[in-house]
């Protein structure tokens, strides 16, 4: 299963998504529309867990802010940091995420070996 959760709108989202080309990557995509409390508050997280009834030992949330990797943690699921391009580089390798990637070839190979 594959889900995002994004602080954008979900008109936004969707417009990105589609522009991008991904959008049929996705199992689910849980917008800032979505959620009453947005992230750092695990709600996206908790509605990707709920639908699809998933083991948290199991479910990893990929992202490169402070605020992804927090809600990860009050969600109970293990977080990776991609920081090639994080507005909060320092902050982001402070928190000390499960797994850092420090660019898009080094998760690739991640995802190749551990999915």
């Amino acid at each position: 299963m594959l889900s995002i959760y994004t602080g954008k709108g979900r008109e936004a989202s969707l417009i990105t998504l589609k522009k991008l080309e991904i959008y049929d990557f996705f199992d689910l995509i849980i917008t800032g529309s979505d959620v009453k409390d947005h992230k750092p508050s695990p709600e996206g997280i908790e509605i990707f867990l709920d639908k699809y009834s998933l083991d948290k030992e199991k479910v990893l949330m990929v992202g490169d802010a402070p605020a992804d990797i927090k809600a990860a943690r009050a969600a109970g699921i293990q977080a990776a940091s991609v920081v090639w391009d994080s507005y909060a580089y320092e902050k982001v390798l402070s928190m000390e995420s499960d797994f850092v990637f420090h660019s898009v070839k080094e998760l690739k190979t991640f995802f190749e070996k551990e999915v």
